[in-house]
């Protein structure tokens, strides 16, 4: 037969007494060593006796010595024994066509069996274990589980409990260090009715048996518990002893803590007690055949120096075989790997590869091999030959199936199942499986992997807290940050960003500057402090990190987000010592902290500027928001007058080379300087030139929305032009969609300077299109929509409809109260639409009508909608009647999303700069004041000052 772990010539191999057996292989193995464990049971009147050792008081008077075989494991991996590389075909060819129970060998044995079950249980379970053994000897695992199965029913028809309970306990044990769970569970359930039926029977070793029954329930609830707390199964340990638990007790201990040393490698050096007793207990014992003894020694070495370099020493001296050996390197290497330490990290993995491969781990070294390619990958420049470990592994996984953990079925491979059956918890515990098995044979890639499962697992299962973690882990920022920024006002746990692998602080990095406005004042500034030191370190070089400087990157831009929340000092020193690096996405923070913190509004400012001449993208978006108009023009600005006007030349000089972001932000602070006139010709040049839709060519972001309000700067007669322009290209079928709404975001833009009967005209042009039925344009079935699933290149610029734009579009050019009307009347009903922008556009039409047109819409119903911004368009109705929808009011102030209590709170303030308001206004402000989100309190405190 073909051994499910394939031997190295003269090493962990043989035969004794003519017995299958041997030294066994150090897999994930029974509770003993050894192929076969035989118990003997003596009767001799009330008293059996297992090996001469009394084992308990039975009360059944037997005259015979039967003697009772069972193999100490649970699984196909676990009960793997050393066997010959020689197969006979014959015999394993009748063994799969007839059965291996049905062989000529063991066929009678069965037969017999079954027979004596009835009159003479003990006998019958004697050979049920000698069945047994045989096929877990073949290879025949679930068969011999059935055998197992009888064996012990037997042994309870016989009312030999304790043997029962102890056999049944060593299967449970093996099968949840096997990872097989679901038989551990059916066993460990089996050993707690033994445990009464034994207390029932007045046996005198049934105090043993619940003993037993509890530690196997608290290995149970631990390493099956979704959400890894092990501290039934630690208590539980800790409530005993070596002396009076049984012998499986180290094995739990190991169990214990390599599963916490995956899910919480910080909470290992508690269990330092625990460690210490097993690994003296298996000290003198002498026998580590299935290198129990070796874990948890390496499970020490993860805290313990002193540990790890003697193991490290005996693998380097080869005071160990080569199986130990490439088990000792590879969590070395592992380690090394955590640490940053690459060059020691890969010498180390190809010791383990060295070392497994002469060991039959073909399987093994190949996952060592790519934790080889991963170490280049995170921290090295990417060589040439970067895929050559890949290529190895290949090619060492076709020599042979050997691992240091078989398994009958890969936990991988399990939980994936799992997460297609739809099965949640069963998909979490087989990966939390996949972990531990990746962490324990230092598989360090394979962990990354699996790190990252888990955490889109628990994300899927609302538990935002132990994703958050298990991303920060795996080094996964973007998912991360994704996951924070979708988790509303709940702050998610993050880890210390100093002392960890440079993966880990990024992605921690990456969630900080997601939730920088959930941090309490005093966490932000001590979050800030520690991002500004990271970043003179790596600045400096004295924190390692990837070859592409990913860490910085993450580093300097979550620190601009943290700028205005930390203190004045640490607000000046990300404006002068990080503005010279680029990529830290900061423009906007430059506005952010011009806000929080005035007498820094002058240096803020003329940093972004310092930017914009640099034709950094961020510094020219940022220059496009109306705050930055505010500053620059508003009386109340943090600058002063003097100020003002030299970030005002300072624009203009920039506005001069005719950059299009400069020149739209020129036209707003100052919109008759010359350079904005010319500007705006050209702009009505670029519209009334612009050449017909040719289908064979399509140009997409042709800036008709920019140019179009640069017109507006233009004379009347120009601006009709324009809209007349705009107005055939909306018109025209033959441009593609994204063409056609910016030119109604032109008209726009245009309509409110337009004479009345230009605006009545435009007004009755819209129509057709809120309609529906000027909808379908060139591409849209290429372009707009979503794309097929399956689609090989999946393109959308957005919706096909023009309902919004053009809604829009009429509410600004509607005159009379009837058009505003009908303008509401659409508007509620686009509401119902399943376009998120149309949407959006008749909520923002809604809270911008008069009062007196939108007052027949009621807030109390906008505020249930699923759409934010139908929330705060429902905000802006009922703060402007106040008197008519308190409980409304409250209830926005209660609304999940921040951005509607932020909206809240600013129109609240705009209300109480009109004049005076509901007294339910200053209550909500109040509550607001004391918002999680630093943003949100920001707006309430502005708006009570304002009263």
């Amino acid at each position: 037969m073909n051994s499910k772990w394939p031997l190295s010539r003269g090493e962990d191999s043989g035969r004794a007494g003519g017995k299958t057996g041997g030294t066994p292989v150090p897999g994930d193995r029974g509770i003993f060593a050894g192929a076969d464990v035989g118990l003997g049971i003596t009767g001799d009147k009330n008293q059996v006796t297992a090996d001469g050792d009394v084992v308990n008081g039975d009360k059944h008077e037997t005259n015979t010595t039967t003697v009772y075989h069972y193999h100490a494991a649970g699984a196909a991996d676990a009960t793997a024994t050393v066997r010959s590389s020689r197969v006979d075909r014959q015999e394993q060819a009748e063994q799969i066509l007839v059965g291996p129970l049905n062989t000529e060998v063991l066929a009678p044995i069965l037969r017999r069996a079954d027979t004596l079950l009835p009159t003479n249980p003990g006998q019958a379970a004697g050979l049920y274990g000698d069945i047994a053994s045989n096929l877990h000897a073949n290879g025949f695992h679930g068969h011999a589980a059935v055998m197992q199965s009888k064996q012990m029913a037997a042994l309870q028809a016989a009312g030999h409990f304790v043997a029962a309970a102890e056999m049944t306990a060593s299967l449970a044990v093996a099968s949840l260090r096997s990872g097989d769970y679901d038989r551990a569970r059916s066993l460990a359930g089996d050993v707690a009715k033994l445990a009464f039926k034994s207390d029932e029977a007045g046996e005198p070793r049934a105090e043993e048996v619940r003993r037993t029954a509890e530690l196997l329930q608290a290995a149970r609830e631990s390493l099956l518990h979704p959400l890894g707390d092990l501290d039934s199964l630690r208590y539980a340990l800790l409530a005993g002893s070596a002396g009076q638990d049984p012998a499986f007790r180290p094995v739990l201990v190991l169990l214990l803590a390599e599963q916490a040393l995956a899910v919480d490698p910080d909470s290992v050096r508690e269990l330092e007690t625990l460690l210490s007793e097993a690994i003296a207990t298996l000290h003198s014992g002498g026998d580590d055949g299935d290198h129990t003894l070796l874990r948890l020694r390496l499970v020490r070495a993860h805290y313990d120096p002193a540990e790890r370099h003697a193991l490290h020493q005996q693998a380097r001296q080869h005071r160990m075989t080569r199986r130990p050996a490439a088990l000792v390197f590879a969590r070395e290497g592992r380690r090394l790997a955590e640490q940053g330490n690459a060059d020691a990290a890969v010498e180390a993995y190809r010791s383990a590869v060295d070392a497994g491969i002469r060991a039959d781990l073909p399987q093994d070294a190949a996952d060592w091999l790519y934790s080889v390619r991963s170490i280049n990958v995170w921290y090295r420049p990417w060589p040439t030959d970067l895929d050559d470990e890949h290529r190895l592994a290949q090619a060492l996984r076709a020599t042979g199936s050997g691992r240091l953990l078989v398994r009958a079925r890969h936990p991988r491979e399990k939980a994936l199942s799992a997460v297609v059956r739809e099965k949640p918890r069963e998909a979490i515990t087989a990966a939390q499986r996949w972990l531990v098995d990746t962490v324990v044979t230092g598989d360090w890639t394979g962990e990354l992997e699996a790190l990252r499962f888990l955490a889109d697992l628990y994300k899927d299962n609302t538990e935002a807290g132990l994703a958050a973690s298990y991303y920060q882990r795996a080094g996964d920022a973007d998912a991360a940050k994704k996951l924070a920024a979708s988790s509303g006002d709940t702050l998610l746990p993050v880890g210390p960003l100093q002392g960890v692998p440079w993966r880990v602080s990024r992605a921690r990095a990456a969630q900080l500057e997601a939730q920088a406005d959930i941090l309490d004042d005093d966490a932000a500034v001590s979050f800030l402090g520690e991002l500004l030191d990271m970043a003179r370190r790596l600045l400096s070089g004295d924190l390692a990190e990837s070859p592409r400087r990913h860490l910085l990157h993450q580093v300097l831009s979550s620190a601009c987000s943290l700028a205005p929340r930390g203190t004045l000092e640490q607000a000046g020193q990300v404006l002068t010592e990080l503005v010279e690096f680029k990529r830290t996405d900061r423009d906007t923070a430059w506005l952010a902290i011009s806000e929080r913190h005035p007498h820094l509004a002058f240096q803020a400012i003329t940093k972004l500027l310092d930017e914009a001449e640099r034709d950094s993208y961020g510094a020219m978006a940022a220059l496009g928001q109306s705050r930055w108009v505010r500053i620059l023009t508003s009386p109340s600005s943090p600058l002063t007058a003097t100020e003002q006007a030299a970030c005002q030349t300072r624009l203009v000089a920039l506005a001069d080379d005719n950059s299009s972001p400069t020149v739209l932000a020129l036209s707003q602070v100052l919109p008759d300087h010359p350079t904005v006139q010319a500007a705006a010709q050209e702009a009505l040049e670029r519209i009334l030139f612009r050449p017909e839709p040719d289908p064979h060519t399509t140009s997409i972001g042709d800036g008709l929305m920019s140019d179009a309000f640069l017109v507006c700067h233009l004379d009347e007669s120009s601006r009709r032009r324009c809209a007349d322009r705009l107005t055939e290209i909306a018109s025209d079928r033959r441009e593609i969609a994204d063409a056609r709404r910016s030119a109604l975001v032109g008209l726009r833009n245009l309509v409110a300077d337009l004479p009345q009967a230009d605006r009545t005209a435009i007004y009755h042009q819209a129509k057709p299109f809120i309609l529906g039925e000027q909808d379908g344009s060139h591409l849209d079935s290429e372009m707009t929509g979503t794309p097929h699933p399956l689609s090989a290149v999946r393109i959308s610029f957005g919706t096909a409809s023009l309902r919004g734009p053009a809604l829009k579009l009429a509410h600004r050019a509607a005159e009379h109260d009837d058009e505003r009307h009908w303008v509401r009347e659409n508007a509620v009903a686009l509401l119902r639409t399943d376009v998120p922008s149309d949407v959006g556009d008749a909520a923002h039409v809604l809270a911008y009508l008069p009062s007196e047109i939108a007052i027949s819409v009621d807030p109390a119903l906008l505020v249930t909608h699923n759409n934010r911004i139908v929330r705060q368009a429902g905000a802006f109705l009922a703060v402007s009647h106040a008197d008519q929808y308190p409980q409304t009011i409250r209830r926005l102030a209660e609304d999940p999303d921040h951005t509607v209590r932020r909206t809240l709170a600013e129109v609240a303030e705009l209300r109480m700069k009109e004049g005076p308001v509901h007294p339910v206004v200053p209550e909500v402000l109040e509550r607001l004041a004391e918002d999680v989100r630093a943003s949100v309190r920001h707006a309430a405190v502005s708006a009570l000052r304002a009263s």
